[in-house]
Formats: C-alpha cells, sequence, structure tokens
C-alpha cells in the first residue's frame, strides 16, 4: 500500500490534533469565549479532515463535494475565532450584538457552494488536477468565495490584533496565552493568502491544512500548558467598565480639551443628559450655568435639573497613555448636598446654641444670684442658688461645645511632648484651689509625639468629669505609662464611678430620647482619642480610671524632649 502524499497525511493530522484539543477543552465551556473557541475548533477539524481526504479523491463530484465543505470549514474557523478573540478579551456584547452573523456565516457559505452548479456565484471551470499524486484542484473564482476568504481571513487577522491588544493593555499577565494563541493563526492566514492569490509553487493545493499542525501545537501550549481559560481578560476588562458604569456617582472622562468622551449611567441621571447627546460636548456645557475645572484640587458644582438643585463635590484625574502623553481626565463627581445643608444648618445652631445660650444663661446667672443675695426667705434663696447652679452648668456646657469646634475642627498638629509637663498643665488649669482635692501627677520621663492640643482638652475633659462626680473631697491621680509601642495616659478617681448609661451612650456611638450623657465631656474626649488615632477606655471596678492609649509617632533613642531634660527611657 503507498504511503500517504504528505499534506495529506498532514492535513488529518491536523484534524486528529484538533480533535484531542476540543475533547481537553471541553472542561471550560462556559468560560469566556471558551464556547466559540470550540466552535472554531470543530469547523477547523471539518476543514483539515474533508480536505486531506479530498487531496486522495480524484473523482470529481466527490472532490468538489469535498471542497465545499472545505470553503464552509474555513468560513466557520474565521469568524469563530474573532467571536472568540472578543469573548476571551471582555468584548462579549459585541458577539452578542452580532451574534446571529457569526452562526449563519458558514452556513450561508456552505448553501452557496453547495448550490453553486445552479448559480455559478462561488467558481467557475472546476478540474481535478494531479498533482504529485495528489488530487489537486483548479477553480476560477467568483465574487462569493472571495468574499468568503477575504472575510474568513480578516476574522483571524482581527481576532489575532484584539488578543495581542491585550498583551499591550494588560502586560504580563495573559502575555504568554495572548500571544502563543495569537502567532499560532499567522501560519494558516499565510497559506491561505498564497493559494488565493497563487503565489505558490502548487496553486493546486491549499497549505492551510498542513499549517494547522503548528497551529494546534501553540494552541495546546497555551490552553494545556498556561491554562489559558484559567486566567482570562475578560474579568479584568468587564470589572474595569463596571467600575465606572455601576459607580453609583456620576464620573465622565473628557479629552485634554475637555471635550465628553463617554459618561457612566449616574452621570446621565444626574445631568440629565443622554450619552448620545453629551458626547464631543465640553464638559460645562452639561451643568448650566455651573463650570468644572479638571486642574482644580478642590472644586464643586451646582446642577439644577428636574427643579431639584444639587451641589457635587469634583475630582479629577488626570489620564495619560503608554508614553506619558496626557490625553484627558476623568472627573468623579461626588452628590454633597445633604452634607453641605446639614453642615449649614449645624453650623447655624452651633453659633445660636453656643453663643446666644452662653451669653444669655450669663445674664441669668448674674440677675439670679444678685436676686439670691437680696432676699432673706432661706428657702427661695435655695432655690436662687439651684438656678444659678444650673445657668453655671449652661454656661459651661456651651464652652464645651465651643472648645469641641476649636478643637477638634482645626489642623492637626504632631510634636513631641512630655506627658510630666502636659498633664501638669491640665491639672492647674482645672484644680482651683479647693479644700480636700487632691491631684497628683506619675509621668516621669514618658514623651508622646502627638497633638498636644487635642491631648489636653481630652484629659481636662476627664478632669473635669472626675472633679464633678467623684464626691466631696475626691483624690485624682493623672498618670501616663508606654505600653507596646503607644502611650496610656490615665485618670483615675476614688469616687462611685461614671454611671453605667453614660458609658453605654459612648459604646453605642449615638445618643437617644431614653438614655443619654449628662453633657459634652465624655463625649469631647471620645471623640478627641479617636481624632488622636487612639482610643477611650474605662474601668469602674474600683473607682473611675478612664484611659486614653495613643499610637507614639516618635520614640527618640536618646537626647531632651522639650529641651527640659526629661529624655524617654
Amino acid at each position: 500500500m503507498a504511503p500517504l502524499p504528505w499534506p495529506a497525511a498532514a492535513s488529518l493530522l491536523a484534524a486528529g490534533g484538533t480533535l484531542l484539543l476540543i475533547r481537553y477543552l471541553r472542561q471550560y465551556r462556559g468560560k469566556p469565549g471558551a464556547d466559540w473557541f470550540l466552535a472554531s475548533l470543530s469547523f477547523q477539524t471539518v476543514w483539515s479532515a474533508a480536505y486531506g481526504v479530498a487531496l486522495l479523491t480524484f473523482a470529481e463530484p466527490i472532490r468538489w463535494a469535498l471542497e465545499v465543505v472545505s470553503w464552509a470549514g474555513m468560513a466557520g474557523t474565521g469568524v469563530y475565532f474573532l467571536a472568540f478573540a472578543l469573548a476571551y478579551t471582555g468584548r462579549g456584547h459585541l458577539v452578542e450584538r452580532w451574534w446571529r452573523g457569526f452562526l449563519g456565516f458558514p452556513i450561508l457559505i456552505g448553501l452557496i457552494g453547495a448550490t453553486n452548479p445552479v448559480h455559478g456565484l462561488a467558481w467557475v471551470d472546476f478540474t481535478v488536477v494531479p498533482v504529485a499524486g495528489m488530487a489537486g484542484a483548479t477553480y476560477d473564482m467568483r465574487l462569493w468565495a472571495t468574499v468568503a476568504a477575504t472575510i474568513g481571513v480578516l476574522s483571524i487577522t482581527v481576532g489575532s490584533l484584539v488578543l495581542f491588544d491585550t498583551v499591550v493593555s494588560y502586560g504580563p499577565l495573559y502575555r504568554r496565552e495572548a500571544v502563543a494563541v495569537g502567532l499560532s493563526t499567522i501560519p494558516p492566514v499565510v497559506a491561505v493568502l498564497v493559494w488565493i492569490y497563487g503565489l505558490g509553487p502548487v496553486p493546486e493545493v491549499n497549505f492551510a491544512t498542513v499549517m494547522f499542525l503548528p497551529h494546534v501545537a501553540l494552541d495546546a501550549y497555551a490552553f494545556a500548558g498556561s491554562d489559558m481559560f484559567e486566567f482570562h481578560p475578560a474579568t479584568r476588562r468587564v470589572g474595569e467598565r463596571a467600575a465606572i458604569d455601576d459607580l453609583g456617582a456620576p464620573v465622565v472622562i473628557v479629552d485634554e480639551q475637555r471635550r465628553v468622551v463617554t459618561l457612566n449611567g449616574a452621570a446621565e441621571s444626574s445631568f440629565g443628559v443622554p450619552k448620545a447627546a453629551a458626547l464631543t460636548r465640553p464638559l460645562d456645557e452639561l451643568f448650566g450655568e455651573g463650570s468644572v475645572d479638571p486642574t482644580a484640587t478642590d472644586d464643586t458644582v451646582t446642577v439644577q435639573t428636574e427643579g431639584r438643585q444639587r451641589i457635587y463635590a469634583v475630582t479629577a484625574t488626570s489620564l495619560s497613555d503608554a508614553g506619558g502623553t496626557h490625553v484627558g481626565y476623568t472627573v468623579v463627581f461626588q452628590d454633597v448636598t445633604a452634607e453641605r445643608r446639614r453642615e449649614q444648618r449645624l453650623a447655624v445652631l452651633n453659633r445660636v446654641l453656643r453663643h446666644n445660650l452662653r451669653n444669655d444663661m450669663t445674664v441669668v446667672r448674674g440677675f439670679t444670684e444678685a436676686a439670691a443675695e437680696r432676699v432673706d426667705d432661706a428657702e427661695t434663696r435655695s432655690m436662687l442658688d439651684r438656678a444659678a447652679a444650673k445657668s453655671t452648668e449652661l454656661v459651661a456646657l456651651g464652652e464645651n461645645a465651643r472648645t469641641v469646634e476649636r478643637v477638634l475642627d482645626s489642623d492637626p498638629r504632631s510634636e513631641r511632648v512630655a506627658l510630666a509637663d502636659l498633664l501638669g498643665a491640665v491639672r492647674d488649669e482645672h484644680v482651683d484651689g479647693d479644700e480636700g482635692t487632691t491631684v497628683s501627677v506619675d509621668a516621669s520621663d514618658v514623651a508622646v509625639t502627638s497633638d498636644p492640643a487635642v491631648l489636653q482638652v481630652v484629659v481636662g475633659a476627664l478632669l473635669e468629669n472626675a472633679l464633678e462626680h467623684a464626691g466631696e473631697a475626691p483624690t485624682v491621680v493623672l498618670s501616663a505609662e508606654r505600653r507596646n509601642g503607644a502611650v496610656a495616659v490615665g485618670v483615675a478617681d476614688d469616687g462611685p464611678g461614671v454611671p453605667e448609661h453614660e458609658l453605654d451612650v459612648l459604646d453605642a456611638d449615638a445618643e437617644s430620647a431614653l438614655e443619654h450623657g449628662s453633657g459634652l465631656g465624655l463625649w469631647l474626649a471620645n471623640w478627641g482619642a479617636t481624632t488622636l488615632g487612639g482610643d477611650l477606655a474605662f474601668d469602674t471596678s474600683d473607682g473611675t480610671t478612664a484611659t486614653v492609649t495613643v499610637p507614639d509617632g516618635e520614640r527618640p533613642e536618646s537626647g531632651n524632649v522639650n529641651g527640659n531634660g526629661n529624655g524617654e527611657p
């Protein structure tokens, strides 16, 4: 028995190798692009097998029928490869839009070839030609054959370019796989072009099916050796698109001349403009009378849509291509309408309560004290004294509110401070020589790098709370010690302990109608500790010990602290 001519044997071997690859890749069905790639390989198998048999068949009707099958296989291999490349790289929406064309094209080519004897649109003068022991064929291609071959080649070429674009866009993450599959298409595409234009030494034979051997080898490396369907760029591309499209905040991308390139659905609804109408328009035209400067670091814009006025904080990020050339901006709009209105209401209420309440209650206290001095009735004097005390408490409450605004809203600063000095200053500020009151400081050689103003206010609020609730002759110890890279500042008293309902309020981080703190002191301490990056804890097992633990931003190995000679150990 004579050996098979090598082109026929190579074509049949390529068909067998493709079948093995299909069998392996069936486990990935449902992955992005996998089904389309399996379809492309199936048509590749049909093409290779049909053409391999055709090279051994000299009977003209059978040879003609196998040629028709080969053409249908070539059409399906090309367009389904393009569909695979689009879906695999995260462009599946394009495939969904054109899926009927992808499915119908090889069927159409097969039908045109099968009915060619009736209309002659594919080719004429089909003749079987013996070539080196094989059944070659010659025919004059007509329009449909040329169109089919061109679409097949273009589909594979575009698909390869899409894969190579993945290499450029996403770097090494998918590089080996995409390069392998992209390169695998070159041998069969070149062979098809040589055959169509009669450039080779044997124009009667199409060597594309022979070139499927390196094609299958490279595909096997990409999919079996490198797990191409285990890690695919569709996840990243779809994720990047969803990060903008699904974002609740409006996002607009503009070019370097600030013309709209694209915008997400939130921008369409927020600004009352459809994407089609917004594209290529200047960014400022989206906002009526407002304007946006992408180069500004702190910008806001007011937008009037559907009778409502919204305020947006604008954050812009410059866009540059791979060569570093500036190409535009990504502009994100954050709706701050409710926040700005709340800030305005709070500012008005704070000014009224802090200023008017303090001033008016000072007047009330003065008149109440004067009235108490002028009455002889003990019961009346007691009531007036109580009213004066409550006035004093309200004035102090206003002062605390003022302290909250002044300290917690100020720009943070950090410096090295000796805690013995800071705690001594707190003691001197809050202890006015009351007999029976004892406040001591135990913070020898302890220092911390933090915001001294905030820390002093926190400790002062805790000390004031201790002096107020620790009884007739309170004893309070202000201490500081180092704990695992942080500094713990304690305020311990011998009183009855902070009421549980006040600690519960701090734990819940909210005031309620049934359970609330008696003032701003503990809130001020709690907020201040958070501002310092620390935390506030209470121990009421024996009196009350409030501990503020703050991180130490710096711990010098040697030297003085604030020039007072108190170095850290």
